[in-house]
């Protein structure tokens, strides 16, 4: 085994970490490079395949929806884990390996029941995206920093993420044009840009992409 068990855990949620917080990716892009990352390592035994995937899949449980691809072969992965197997293996002490099992049996419960998303390009979803923009707009707005800079450096944040999507873009204009008003930011650089990129939009555009049906009156509403 490359890692013990207990770096294991503390690496893989690390490096998922990092991929939100250095690259800004969205959970859903964060967990595809980050299973990608240890992907090899599955195969050095069946103690590493364990670890691994259980620990990827407590991550995906956190997520409002899971890929239904990646989903159904967590599942998969998950179930036929040969924990026979695994008690023969030298890696684990008896106290790690209840508790690996008991995380086991808990998060393919948990992996079960979470709703699917079947849209398969990488991006954000409606509350994860609503979030982050509201989160970067009130630190922005704490420093001191010229009110005339808001709307650039909240689209040049968000930049990656506007061309990912149309239903992206939607999402950082219309969450920008909220926090705007309500600091009553009405008149300052860059308003009428945010303005007319909202006019633009139509719910037609955007069906098919990643928002489901009560996100789309959400950002509608």
């Amino acid at each position: 085994m490359n890692y013990s068990y207990e770096e294991y855990l503390e690496y893989i949620n690390e490096t998922y970490i990092e991929y939100k917080d250095d690259e800004k990716m969205s959970n859903k892009e964060a967990i595809t490079r980050t299973f990608n990352e240890y992907d090899m390592l599955i195969k050095e035994s069946e103690t590493d395949k364990a670890i691994i995937s259980i620990t990827i899949a407590e991550i995906l449980v956190s997520h409002s929806r899971i890929f239904n691809t990646f989903k159904n072969y967590m599942i998969e992965t998950l179930s036929g884990l040969n924990f026979k197997l695994i008690e023969q293996e030298p890696e684990l002490t008896q106290e790690q390996y209840i508790d690996l099992l008991a995380r086991k049996e808990q998060v393919l419960k948990q992996l079960e029941t979470k709703p699917s998303d079947y849209y398969p390009r990488v991006c954000w979803y409606y509350e994860e995206l609503t979030n982050e923009v509201n989160k970067f707009f009130d630190h922005i707005n704490k420093v001191d920093l010229n009110k005339n800079e808001i709307v650039f450096k909240v689209l040049q944040r968000f930049e990656r993420d506007c061309k990912n999507t149309l239903s992206e873009k939607f999402i950082v204009y219309t969450t920008l044009a909220e926090n705007l008003l309500k600091i009553n930011c009405t008149q300052i650089e860059g308003i009428e840009t945010v303005k007319q990129e909202l006019q633009l939009f139509s719910m037609e555009t955007i069906h098919g992409e990643q928002l489901v049906e009560e996100e789309i009156r959400k950002s509608n509403s």
